[in-house]
C-alpha cells in the first residue's frame, strides 16, 4: 500500500468547463499537426454549439438562469504536463484554436451588446503578463496572426506563413457567413457565458513526456483522424533528442510543404514518395498475394506502422539515427521532386526517355529511378542515373508495345519493385552493365505491331521515341515532341476503292493500313488536313512535317548532310517511295523495328554480365489486336 502512494503520478482525468481550460496557457508539442479544420467543421461546431443553447434560451432568461442551462459535452481535450512545467495539447488544439478564434469573433462584433462582458471572454484568449498581453494557446508560428486578429480583427498573410496560419485566417473569415443569426444582441451575452461555463470537455493530463507519446499514438493510430504521413513524422521526432528536436521539425516540414508543391502536378506524389522511398530503399519482400504480410503489402496499407515495426531493418536506435533517417527522406524527397519537375518541363534533348516513360504512363518511373540514387550522390551522378534508368524502362515500355503486352502497373508492379531492389544504390558503370543485360525479361521485336483503340495511345508514344531517335541522330531542329498535340497518322486513307487488290476485303485493308510500317506521327492540326489525300499528295506535305515523315520524300535524301551521316553510321534501309504500296509497308516495319534495335544495341563486353535469372512480369497477357 506504502509503495502505491509513492508512485509518482502519470495521469489525471477529469471533467472542466471551457472557462477553466482556457483561462490557461498552453502550446503543442511536436508530433501535432497543422491546423487543419475545414469550413465543414467550422460549420458543424457553430450549428451544435449554437442548437444545443438554443434549445435552453427563452426571451426572458438572464444570467441566474444559466444555472438551469444543461451542459453540453465537447469531447476529450489530452494535455501534457512536461519538465519544463509547460502544459502541451497533445490531442484537442484544432477544437479550442477554433474556440479561440469564435471568442475573437464576439469580441470584435458583439463587444457594445447589452450585458456581454467583453473582458471575460478575452480572458478565453490572452492574459496579462509582465504588463502585456499574450496568448493563452501559443504556437510560435501563429502567435503574429492570433494577436493579430485579437487586437485589429484582421491579418494579412504573407507568402512565407505557415499553412497554419493561412487556414486561421481562412477560417476566421467565414466565422461570419456560418453564425446562427439567432445568436444576436439579446442573447449573445449569455450564449458567451454558457459556453465559458456549460460547455465541458473531459481533461486528461499525462505528466510523463514518454507516456503522453503513447496516448497520443494511440488515439490517433486506430483509423485516426492524422494521415500516415503525420504519424510517421511524430514517431520519428518522439526518438530524436529535444535539444535537435525543433531543427528536425523545421527540417520534415519543409520536406512536406516541398511535395505539397508537387501535388498540383501528381495528385498524390506525398504518399506516393514515402512509398517509393521506403519500398526501393529498405523493403525486402515484395509478394502481393491476397493475404501477404510482405514488406511491400504493409508499406502499402500503412507505411507509418511499417516503419515502427522495422526500427531494427532500418537501423533506427540512437537518437542520431533518427536524425540521419530525416536526412535521408529529406535527400530523397529532393530527388523525388527532380524526377517529376524533369518529366514536367518536357526538355527532351536531355531527358528524351523520362518523358517518353510517362507518356506511357508508367508511374514507377521515380520509384525504380530513386533506387538507383544512392545516399548523397552527387548531381552529375543523379542525373546520369536518370538517364541510364528512363533509358532502360523506355525500351521494356517500347518492346512491350511492338509485342501487344501490357504496360500497366498492375502487370508491371512487382517486376519493378524486383528489379529496384537489384539495382539499389548502385555506382553508375555497373548500373549500365547491369541494365544492358536486360535483367527485366521482355520479348524480342518480332511480329509486325497493328494499331487498335486499345493501343492507339501507346502505339502514339512509340512513333513519337522512333521519330525522335531519328531526330536527335540526325541533330534536326524539328521535333514532333515540341507539339503540343501528337496524332498517329495513316499514310494510307481510308477509301478502300482506291486499294482494288482489297476489293471486297474490308478487314484485310484496315490490317494492312494500321501496320507500324503505316503510321506515322504529325501534330493534330496538318493531320486533320491530310487526312482524306492520297499519298501522292501526301508525300510532299510530309516534308515540311517531322523527320520521319520527311524520310518518305527523295527530296530527305540531297542536302541533309547530319541525317546521312547518321544513315551511313547506322546503317539503316532509309528511302523515298513514289508509290507506297504493301511493300513499302513491310520495308518501313522493318525499318522502325531496326531503329529501336540499332538504338538500344549492347556492347558485346556487357552482354556477357552475370545478373542471374530473369526478371519476369506478371500476368504476361496479350492483349487482342
Amino acid at each position: 500500500m506504502e509503495e502505491q502512494q509513492n508512485t509518482p503520478k502519470v495521469l489525471d482525468c477529469h471533467d472542466a468547463n471551457i472557462r477553466s481550460l482556457m483561462d490557461k496557457k498552453y502550446t503543442v508539442d511536436f508530433y501535432q499537426r497543422e491546423y487543419v479544420w475545414s469550413e465543414k467543421q467550422l460549420d458543424d461546431l457553430i450549428t451544435d454549439l449554437s442548437t444545443e443553447f438554443l434549445k435552453n434560451w427563452h426571451q426572458d432568461d438572464n444570467e441566474d438562469s444559466l444555472d438551469d442551462y444543461k451542459i453540453y459535452f465537447l469531447g476529450e481535450v489530452v494535455l501534457s504536463i512536461q519538465s519544463n512545467s509547460s502544459s502541451y495539447i497533445i490531442d484537442g488544439q484544432q477544437r479550442l484554436t477554433t474556440l479561440s478564434l469564435l471568442f475573437i469573433y464576439m469580441i470584435h462584433h458583439f463587444s457594445d451588446a447589452p450585458g456581454f462582458s467583453l473582458s471575460e471572454a478575452k480572458q478565453m484568449v490572452v492574459s496579462a503578463y509582465r504588463n502585456k498581453n499574450t496568448l493563452n494557446l501559443s504556437i510560435s508560428d501563429r502567435n503574429e496572426c492570433m494577436m493579430s486578429l485579437f487586437e485589429n480583427g484582421i491579418y494579412e498573410v504573407k507568402e512565407e506563413d505557415s499553412s497554419s496560419v493561412k487556414n486561421i485566417v481562412n477560417i476566421y473569415s467565414k466565422i461570419g457567413e456560418l453564425w446562427n443569426k439567432q445568436i444576436n444582441e439579446r442573447n449573445v451575452s449569455l450564449f458567451l457565458y454558457w459556453i465559458m461555463d456549460k460547455v465541458y470537455v473531459s481533461k486528461v493530463t499525462s505528466f510523463d513526456e514518454e507516456f503522453a507519446y503513447v496516448i497520443f499514438e494511440t488515439m490517433n493510430d486506430r483509423g485516426s483522424p492524422l494521415t500516415e504521413i503525420e504519424m510517421l513524422r511524430s514517431f520519428l521526432l518522439a526518438n530524436v533528442t529535444r535539444s535537435e528536436r525543433d531543427g528536425c521539425i523545421t527540417k520534415f516540414n519543409s520536406i512536406l510543404e516541398g511535395l505539397k508543391k508537387l501535388e498540383s502536378f501528381r495528385t498524390d506524389a506525398s504518399i506516393e514518395f514515402f512509398k517509393f522511398f521506403l519500398r526501393t530503399h529498405y523493403a525486402d519482400d515484395f509478394s502481393q498475394g491476397k493475404d501477404s504480410s510482405s514488406d511491400f503489402v504493409r508499406i502499402g496499407n500503412a507505411f507509418h506502422r511499417w516503419t515502427r515495426d522495422n526500427k531494427q531493418k532500418l537501423g533506427l536506435s540512437r537518437p542520431e539515427d533518427y536524425i540521419n533517417f530525416i536526412n535521408r527522406i529529406e535527400y530523397y524527397s529532393k530527388k523525388y521532386a527532380k524526377i517529376l519537375t524533369l518529366t514536367r518541363e518536357r526538355k527532351f534533348e536531355d531527358n528524351l526517355y523520362l518523358i517518353i516513360n510517362y507518356d506511357y504512363n508508367f508511374t514507377l518511373q521515380p520509384a525504380l529511378i530513386m533506387a538507383a540514387i544512392a545516399y548523397n550522390d552527387d548531381d552529375e551522378t543523379v542525373q546520369k542515373k536518370i538517364g541510364i534508368v528512363s533509358k532502360y524502362i523506355a525500351k521494356v515500355l517500347t518492346w512491350r508495345t511492338w509485342n501487344h503486352k501490357m504496360i500497366g502497373q498492375s502487370y508491371m508492379e512487382s517486376s519493378t519493385y524486383i528489379l529496384a531492389k537489384k539495382i539499389r544504390d548502385m555506382d553508375v558503370n555497373k548500373l549500365e552493365a547491369f541494365l544492358n543485360t536486360d535483367p527485366i525479361e521482355i520479348p524480342s521485336l518480332d511480329g509486325i505491331p497493328i494499331l487498335n483503340q486499345q493501343v492507339k495511345h501507346r502505339f502514339n508514344v512509340m512513333l513519337t521515341l522512333i521519330t525522335e531517335i531519328v531526330a536527335l541522330n540526325s541533330k534536326s531542329n524539328q521535333h514532333i515532341l515540341n507539339s503540343e498535340k501528337i496524332e498517329v497518322e495513316h499514310i494510307w486513307y481510308d477509301h478502300i476503292g482506291d486499294y482494288p487488290q482489297f476489293e471486297g476485303n474490308n478487314d484485310a485493308f484496315q490490317i494492312e493500313r494500321n501496320k507500324i510500317g503505316a503510321l506515322l506521327v504529325l501534330p493534330k492540326s496538318p493531320n486533320a488536313s491530310y487526312q482524306d489525300a492520297p499519298y501522292s499528295v501526301k508525300v510532299e506535305q510530309y516534308f515540311d512535317q517531322n523527320i520521319l515523315a520527311q524520310t518518305l520524300n527523295k527530296k530527305m535524301y540531297s542536302n541533309h548532310p547530319d541525317f546521312e551521316k547518321y544513315r551511313q553510321r547506322s546503317g539503316l534501309n532509309f528511302k523515298s517511295y513514289d508509290v507506297f504500296d504493301e511493300v513499302a509497308i513491310a520495308e518501313r516495319t522493318e525499318l522502325y523495328r531496326s531503329i529501336l534495335k540499332e538504338h538500344w544495341k549492347q556492347p558485346e563486353k556487357q552482354q556477357t554480365l552475370d545478373t542471374g535469372d530473369a526478371i519476369v512480369i506478371d500476368e504476361d497477357i496479350e492483349e487482342e489486336s
